[in-house]
C-alpha cells in the first residue's frame, strides 16, 4: 500500500477537514517511548492554551489531545501499510474528546487490534484511539474521489455555481456537495445522478452555503500566510519585504526599508482580503544612514500568521501571477542581471535590469552608500518591497530617481547588519 503514501489522510480537526498529502515530513520520528508524544513538545505547549480555551478543558488535557493529534497522520500511514484493503481511514472525533478513530473493514478483530496497538505503541501512543467498524476500504474511497474530482472539473467549467467533493472517512464515504443557492447545469445534475448510481453507499450528497472564492491575495493585500510584497501601514505606508529568521534564536521577522521605520516604531499592520486590519508587529531594529536603509518588524502571533518564504507576484508585462512565489536562496547582485519587485503601491510587479552597483545617493536628507540601481519601476510606498529573480532574494527597494530608474538595498548587507537570514523555502 505504499502507492498511497502520496494520497490523502483526512483529519477532522476543530470541526473542519484538514487534508494533507505526504505527511511523513511533519510526522513524529519513529522511536519507542512516550516522550515522542507531542504532549511534551514546544509546539504543543504553544498551541495548548488556545486549544484549551476553545474546548473548555484543562490545559493538561489540551496538551494530551494535541499529542494524539500530532501523531495521527503517521499512525494512519503505518496502519494503512499494515492493513491494506482492511484500512477504513483515520480521523479525530471532535465529538468524542478528540480521540483518534481508526476504521477497520470487516472488523475490528483480535488480529487488527494487535496491528494497531503495535503501530500506536511505536509512536508512544498508549491511549486516545479507538478501532471502529468500516464498510469500505480507504483505497476504494480515494479512487472514487479521484473519479469524482475529474468529473467535477469537467462540469464546473464555465458554470456560474460549482460542485465540490472530498473524502469523509468519518462517514466512510465520499461527500459530494452542491450549493444551496444557484442553478446547476444539466451536466452538473447529470454527474450527481451518475455518481449516485456508481458509488451507492460510498457517496454522501449534501449542500454548502456561500460561493467558493480564492482566499489568497487581492493586490496589495494577502490573507495568511504572511509573505513579502504586501502593503503595510503605520501612519506611513510601505511594503513588507522578505520573511527573515534571527541568526540567534530563530524568531521570525519581516524586512522593510529603514526609512519606513523611522519615527514609526510601534505596531505595523496590513489587511486581509476582506478589508479587516491585522497587526504584524513593531519595529525591532532599523538603519537609515550611510551604512544602509533597512529594518525588520517583529512578527506577533507567529502561529496565526504562519509566515512563509513567499513573495506575492502579480501579473504584469514582465511577470506571471504567483501569490506563493517561493524564495529558495539569497545572493549578491551582478550588473546587467534581471531583477524584479512587487511594490504595494505601484500597482503590479515589475522587472528591470541592474544598471549600477555600489551606488551612493541622498534622499530624505540622508546619504546612503553601497546601493543597487536598476530599471524596474516603482513609486512612493514601494519602499521595503522584495527584490528577486529566479527564486533568489537580492534586496529591498528603497528609492528611485524616476519611475523606472530605481534603487534598492542589497539583501546580504541587510542580513549582516540586522543579524537575520532571509527565510528560504527549504528552511
Amino acid at each position: 500500500m505504499i502507492r498511497r503514501l502520496t494520497g490523502a489522510i483526512v483529519v477532522v480537526f476543530c470541526g473542519s477537514l484538514l487534508v494533507t498529502g505526504n505527511t511523513a515530513a511533519t510526522a513524529a520520528p519513529t522511536g519507542g517511548n512516550a516522550s515522542r508524544s507531542a504532549e511534551t513538545s514546544s509546539d504543543t505547549d504553544v498551541e495548548a492554551p488556545g486549544f484549551a480555551r476553545e474546548r473548555g478543558i484543562p490545559l493538561d488535557e489540551a496538551r494530551q489531545r494535541l499529542g494524539w493529534q500530532r501523531v495521527a497522520p503517521e499512525l494512519g500511514q503505518q496502519i494503512d501499510e499494515e492493513l491494506g484493503d482492511r484500512f477504513g481511514g483515520i480521523w479525530i472525533d471532535v465529538q468524542d474528546g478528540d480521540r483518534i478513530k481508526i476504521g477497520v473493514v470487516d472488523g475490528p478483530d483480535p488480529d487488527t487490534t494487535v496491528v494497531v496497538r503495535r503501530a500506536a505503541g511505536a509512536l508512544g501512543l498508549t491511549e486516545g484511539y479507538d478501532l471502529v467498524p468500516a464498510r469500505h476500504p480507504m483505497a476504494a474511497l480515494e479512487e472514487d474521489n479521484d473519479w469524482l474530482g475529474t468529473g467535477i472539473a469537467r462540469v464546473n467549467r464555465d458554470a456560474t455555481v460549482t460542485l465540490a467533493a472530498g473524502l469523509r472517512p468519518d462517514l466512510n464515504a465520499v461527500e459530494l456537495q452542491a450549493p444551496v443557492e444557484g442553478d446547476l447545469t444539466e451536466d452538473q445534475r447529470g454527474l450527481i445522478d451518475e455518481a449516485t448510481d456508481r458509488l451507492g453507499d460510498r457517496l454522501v450528497v449534501s449542500s454548502y452555503e456561500g460561493r467558493p472564492e480564492a482566499r489568497g491575495c487581492a493586490y496589495p493585500y494577502c490573507d495568511p500566510p504572511l509573505r513579502g510584497g504586501i502593503r503595510i501601514v503605520n501612519g506611513a505606508g510601505c511594503t513588507g519585504g522578505f520573511i527573515a529568521k534571527s541568526k540567534v534564536d530563530n524568531k521570525l521577522y519581516q524586512f522593510t526599508a529603514g526609512h519606513c521605520a523611522y519615527q514609526h516604531y510601534s505596531n505595523w499592520s496590513t489587511e486581509f482580503t476582506d478589508g479587516t486590519s491585522h497587526v504584524i508587529g513593531p519595529v525591532w531594529t532599523w538603519w537609515w544612514h550611510s551604512g544602509g536603509d533597512m529594518a525588520i518588524l517583529r512578527i506577533n502571533n507567529v502561529p496565526g500568521w504562519n509566515p512563509k518564504a513567499w513573495v506575492y507576484v502579480t501579473s504584469g508585462p514582465d511577470t506571471t501571477a504567483d501569490s506563493t512565489y517561493h524564495i529558495s536562496s539569497d545572493n549578491l547582485s551582478v550588473l546587467g542581471m534581471r531583477i524584479c519587485t512587487t511594490g504595494a503601491y505601484y500597482g503590479r510587479s515589475d522587472c528591470g535590469y541592474v544598471t549600477q552597483l555600489g551606488l551612493t545617493m541622498t534622499y530624505g536628507g540622508v546619504t546612503v552608500h553601497h546601493l543597487g540601481r536598476a530599471s524596474f519601476c516603482g513609486t512612493q510606498g514601494d519602499s521595503g518591497s522584495p527584490m528577486y529573480a529566479l527564486h533568489v532574494a537580492y534586496g529591498l527597494q528603497v528609492s528611485g530617481f524616476s519611475e523606472c530608474d530605481s534603487v534598492y538595498q542589497g539583501i546580504r548587507a541587510a542580513e549582516n547588519v540586522l543579524n537575520v537570514n532571509v527565510l528560504h523555502s527549504n528552511s
